[in-house]
């Protein structure tokens, strides 16, 4: 089997400058097109090699900005899913911890305006992530240093309104906060931890029937969080005490119908 990424790099080594340049928008390109690994490096190989062959440049062969060329190549190839909301979860899951800690810390549960920014800042972070800091050991590492770096920016950002969420500096954000014992923190703790875990395997499972199950756990658990304070009373409490159920009953019919699918296809 031929390593296109191996006999990719042989031929973009021999390239201008120019043209390698060109070369490193077309595979940022592909990625940003979600391109699976091996199909993006035979394509940009089939390419350079075409484009070598001809004894043009990159400017005369393809005559087009590399995103468009970029665009019309990939529409045939192999992609993967969107990993965007998948990244923002697991960073979600990172910060939910965060919170948890300063919690144990404070010995007091906050709930703040805090929270949404944080939530903003991390959608915001997450392509810059993904071409800042997840490229930085390839060979564009060098131009995806200022993605990189505000990646760190808005990253550290979020990490310090998280710890300084219940400073004077920040108190006119808050919206309410409630002093917890060690076991009552705890267990709000844990549905802080599920809440961020479960909106992850929503967003990368595969099958339709265990995203039900997280969506489930993800409301559930939301009212919890929502439970001990005086926000959206009637419908915390109604999760709290019912959507549990319902949700079972959603569970359940979702597995029968998916073994039943199974039954068939088998």
């Amino acid at each position: 089997m031929t390593d296109y990424k191996k006999e990719y790099e042989s031929i973009f080594s021999g390239l201008s400058d120019d043209d390698q340049l060109a070369f490193n928008s077309l595979n940022q390109e592909f990625d940003k097109h979600f391109v699976i690994k091996d199909a993006k490096y035979e394509k940009l190989y089939i390419m350079a090699v075409s484009m070598v062959d001809s004894g043009k440049n990159y400017v005369e062969y393809y005559n087009a900005k590399t995103k468009d060329v970029a665009r019309v190549a990939s529409k045939d190839l192999p992609k993967h899913r969107n990993k965007y909301w998948s990244d923002a979860a697991i960073l979600g899951v990172y910060f939910a911890v965060l919170f948890s800690v300063t919690i144990f810390i404070l010995g007091e549960i906050v709930i703040s305006f805090v929270l949404p920014l944080v939530i903003i800042l991390i959608l915001l972070m997450v392509p810059f992530m993904n071409t800042g800091i997840k490229h930085q050991t390839s060979r564009r590492g060098n131009n995806q240093m200022l993605s990189g770096l505000i990646f760190i920016i808005l990253f550290v950002s979020a990490n310090l309104l998280i710890l300084f969420m219940n400073s004077e500096f920040l108190s006119a954000l808050k919206i309410t906060a409630l002093d917890a014992s060690f076991a009552e923190s705890l267990l709000y703790v844990l549905f802080i931890i599920v809440t961020a875990a479960s909106v992850y395997f929503i967003f990368s499972s595969e099958s339709w029937a265990s995203k039900l199950i997280f969506i489930v756990l993800l409301i559930y658990s939301a009212g919890r969080l929502l439970y001990p304070f005086d926000i959206l009373n009637g419908l915390s409490e109604f999760i709290v005490q019912y959507f549990m159920f319902i949700g079972l009953i959603l569970i359940i019919i979702g597995q029968y119908i998916r073994s039943k699918q199974a039954n068939k296809e088998s």
